[in-house]
């Protein structure tokens, strides 16, 4: 390598370069620097590597380790100009990308801070005041930029890794479900336990997937997971139901079945706006003709007990075998898919009052599954993600 810049940063012994930066900062706009150790890495590695690396090795294989274990994309990559070397761990590669743009975040945000003060001390009549909100608007999308990048491949492969999870679930194909001969399976369990923790609500778990059924479900004012629902309150600690509706969900179920005088709605999801999501899930092989009636009972239940507060009511009753014969004639077939839906009036069986309404769906684990699978790919393409899901 040949360069007056280096030959004037030459130290003494010749050996190394005085007064050259590790990198060149990526967010310092006016950098004097004109070149760094990490940009003639980036130009003699290649062909050092070339000469010394084993012919079994190659950087592809990597970056394929990067981003199928850390979700970190090529694009991540080069947006901060970090470089592979050879020998180097993909964990370590990993962590100088998110070290980068950690660094990068720390610093815009305390230059938004600085904005923000400034327009405080700003005059909202002032030609100044319009041109401070510009600048904090762009350096607030700027930091966004960098931000968003490195969560928002976490959170993918997250959800790709909770997508194959229901799969194998839902296939009986996960190792805990090799149950030995004689002992009870708990296939509906595990699906469930993938949704939404069983016998915990929103209060208490933050960390929870009920996305896989619908993104806007992730942000509902309460989710419980078979708990009691007579213990379910607003936030001012405003009850929902009345005191006695555990109770009534005892009885309807104990003259069902004797097997499920405990059991409440496998999730349930509040919002304040009045609207109920009822979720009932279904074991492998169990046929859910057998069950389209628990929705409604469920939801005449909630109605009738909430005093008014609830009044809309999606249902949703999942498994993986149905007689469509069975079905009666307030079902209709998606167009595409194989599920069903069905919508109506929920009335007082003996007063015929309005109570509500009611929306429900009959799915199958399999739609799910490709469902997550197609909203999982949009990222993947936008991030360059190459992630088997």
């Amino acid at each position: 390598m040949e360069s007056d810049f280096l030959d004037q940063r030459v130290n003494e012994q010749r050996d190394s370069f005085d007064g050259i930066p590790a990198e060149i900062p990526t967010t310092d706009l006016f950098a004097s620097d004109p070149l760094s150790y990490a940009d003639i890495h980036a130009a003699i590695d290649p062909v050092i590597e070339q000469m010394v690396a084993p012919a079994d090795w190659t950087k592809e294989v990597v970056i394929k380790e990067i981003t199928d274990q850390f979700g970190v994309s090529e694009a991540m990559l080069a947006d901060t100009s970090t470089r592979i070397v050879y020998g180097e761990p993909a964990q370590s590669v990993v962590e100088r990308v998110l070290k980068k743009y950690q660094e990068r975040v720390i610093e815009e945000t305390a230059e938004i801070f600085d904005l923000k003060e400034e327009i405080i001390r700003a005059e909202p009549d002032s030609e100044e005041f319009r041109a401070k909100i510009n600048q904090l608007a762009w350096k607030y999308t700027s930091s966004l930029k960098n931000f968003d990048m490195a969560n928002l491949s976490q959170l993918v492969v997250r959800r790709a890794a909770i997508v194959e999870i229901l799969a194998l679930a839902c296939g009986k194909s996960l190792a805990m479900q090799a149950a030995a001969d004689g002992v009870r399976r708990k296939d509906e369990r595990i699906i469930h336990s993938i949704f939404f923790p069983m016998r915990r609500d929103s209060t208490d778990v933050t960390d929870h997937d009920i996305w896989l059924l619908s993104e806007e479900y992730q942000y509902y004012d309460y989710i419980a997971s078979d708990v009691p629902l007579s213990s379910i309150v607003w936030e001012g600690g405003e009850t929902v139901f009345e005191d006695d509706i555990d109770q009534a969900f005892a009885k309807l179920l104990v003259e069902r079945s004797n097997d499920h005088a405990a059991k409440r709605p496998d999730i349930a999801l509040f919002s304040k706006e009045g609207s109920a999501i009822i979720v009932e899930f279904k074991a492998p092989g169990v046929s859910m003709d057998d069950h389209t009636g628990d929705l409604r009972e469920y939801a005449h239940l909630l109605a009738a007990k909430s005093g008014g507060k609830l009044n809309r009511f999606y249902c949703y009753l999942i498994g993986d075998t149905l007689n469509p014969l069975r079905l009666g004639e307030t079902w209709t077939q998606f167009p595409t898919g194989t599920g069903w839906f069905s919508s109506g009036e929920l009335r007082d069986p003996v007063a015929r009052r309005q109570l509500g309404e009611t929306y429900s769906e009959i799915l199958f684990y399999g739609d799910l599954v490709d469902r997550a699978k197609k909203r999982i790919r949009v990222y993947q393409d936008k991030l360059k993600l190459s992630i088997q899901s």
